[in-house]
């Protein structure tokens, strides 16, 4: 590649994630997105002139997040008529999707500045059963439909890749107790922008519990079967936030002296049984790693999005991912898993610690519903 076809990070910033119910419970996604992208114009010094695409993923494509909100989210930010904007929809890796497909399209030389991310308002646009009433009938003579929501996959990870409900607990726990400590130490600082709401500024992610142990997780009861070992404790959280990255040829950054968070590697996607949906980080994950040639070994940190503590244990232990690198601020089982925010929240957490930390080679993957696996990599 050329430094005009080189796709680099240039901005990663994304909100602190609200409750189910809290913080943003009055704020709308469009609101909560034009914050993100007008502070990134201020802090970049870029205007809309420079901007060649807004690309926003969304999960849950319906009210306000209707009606191609990535456009309406443009006309009330400072990016304004000029700048035109597309919704993107891979469920949980929605943004994730769009940081692809803007690293794709400046690797193509078809543009040479985007800004990829996306939002998710759970609280306003609730996943609930109107998300599946409207699913084709055919659909139910290959699949039992109950069977594909979000806990009864990683029911069945657990069960039939053997993680107990002691390693799921214990994950959760670590998951809290890490990113208690990442904002204790401000280690969030340089990644969250605060969000000003009708009661405050919030400047922090509402969903951390410091005092979690995992006997405290033990006492749980399971939320989706009688006799399961999934629990409202070591799943990721009902939330709402946006994630934002700017993404620019190399060759555009130099010109207008933004500073380079990294380099844009390989990324890949698959598909898998959706009824083990928690499984998608791997096949996505080795994926990348056969077309980047490269082993997991060879990467300094790695995120993976914990939808659930079973298929994060999963996917750490057939990956063969070190405990010491994975996940090492926590992950959505404490800070909130906004569908279609959570797969550019990766990257943003991985970039800025991947700074902290002079690290040469990040990994963030995160699973899909439906079935499937998203990947990408940084490079310093």
């Amino acid at each position: 590649m050329t430094d005009e076809t080189t796709p680099v990070i240039a901005a990663a910033y994304r909100t602190p994630q609200g409750k189910d119910g809290g913080v943003y419970a009055d704020v709308r996604s469009e609101d909560l997105s034009t914050t993100l992208i007008d502070h990134a114009l201020d802090e970049t010094g870029l205007s809309s002139d420079d901007v060649d695409d807004l690309m926003w993923g969304v999960a849950q494509q319906r009210t306000e997040q209707d009606n191609n909100v990535a456009r309406v989210i443009a006309l009330l930010s400072e990016l304004g008529e000029s700048v035109p904007a597309t919704t993107i929809n891979r469920w949980c890796a929605s943004s994730m999707q769009a940081v692809i497909s803007a690293s794709d399209a400046i690797a193509a030389g078809n543009r040479d500045c985007i800004i990829a991310g996306g939002v998710e308002n759970m609280s306003r646009v609730p996943m609930d059963g109107d998300s599946y009433q409207h699913l084709h009938p055919e659909l139910s003579e290959t699949y039992n439909v109950f069977q594909l929501q979000m806990g009864m996959t990683a029911e069945k990870v657990a069960e039939e890749y053997d993680v107990s409900r002691e390693a799921q607990d214990e994950y959760a726990a670590r998951s809290h107790r890490r990113a208690a400590e990442a904002t204790e130490s401000g280690r969030f600082d340089d990644e969250i922008v605060p969000v000003e709401t009708d009661d405050g500024l919030v400047e922090e992610d509402e969903g951390i519990r410091p005092d979690t142990t995992a006997e405290k997780l033990a006492g749980l009861s399971p939320a989706f079967t009688g006799d399961g070992t999934v629990t409202a404790g070591n799943s990721s959280q009902i939330s709402d936030g946006a994630s934002l990255t700017v993404v620019t040829s190399k060759a555009f950054a130099d010109e207008h002296g933004l500073d380079v968070l990294a380099e844009v590697g390989t990324n890949a996607v698959a598909g898998v049984d959706p009824t083990v949906m928690g499984i998608g980080p791997v096949p996505a994950t080795r994926g990348l790693l056969d077309r980047a040639g490269t082993e997991i070994d060879d990467y300094d940190l790695v995120e993976l999005n914990e939808a659930f503590a079973s298929q994060c244990e999963y996917a750490r232990r057939e990956l063969g991912v070190d405990e010491e690198i994975y996940n090492v601020n926590g992950g959505a089982i404490a800070l909130g898993h906004p569908l279609g925010a959570s797969g550019a929240r990766l990257p943003v957490t991985l970039l800025h610690e991947m700074q902290k930390r002079d690290a040469e080679r990040g990994l963030a993957t995160l699973c899909v519903g439906f079935g499937q696996g998203a990947a990408i990599e940084f490079l310093r």
